[in-house]
């Protein structure tokens, strides 16, 4: 008689060690087109996700969830337990401007900020 339940069992636990493990869980559930840069982002464990859609009047997404700019620093001040590391998905559209003004209400809240890029291909 065969036993299979624990090649099932072995099967399971790498299907979920590769997808936990992958990079797919740093990326943001909001679609983005991200400027190109040779730089590496470091590893961030649990590290915030801000993203910025360009648009009238820019949207901002806290770890894939809607908010407006007041609601971003209330936010940060419930994560800081969590992580003080954020990592920040500008679409290349977005004002530099409205990059820069998120930016400094990251860093002035304590947080350290990464700017989160596309990989150049040669």
């Amino acid at each position: 008689m065969l036993y299979t339940s624990p090649l099932i069992d072995v099967v399971l636990i790498l299907l979920i060690f590769f997808l936990l493990g992958s990079n797919l869980v740093l990326k943001s559930g909001v679609d983005v087109s991200l400027p190109r840069s040779s730089s590496s982002l470091p590893s961030a464990e649990d590290a915030h996700i801000i993203t910025l859609i360009p648009g009238k009047a820019s949207e901002i997404y806290f770890n894939d969830e809607r908010i407006d700019l007041e609601q971003l620093g209330d936010k940060l001040d419930e994560g800081v337990a969590r992580s003080k590391q954020v990592i920040l998905l500008g679409d290349e559209s977005v004002s530099y401007g409205t990059v820069m003004n998120i930016s400094r209400f990251i860093l002035k809240r304590g947080f350290e900020l990464s700017f989160a890029t596309q990989q150049e291909t040669s």
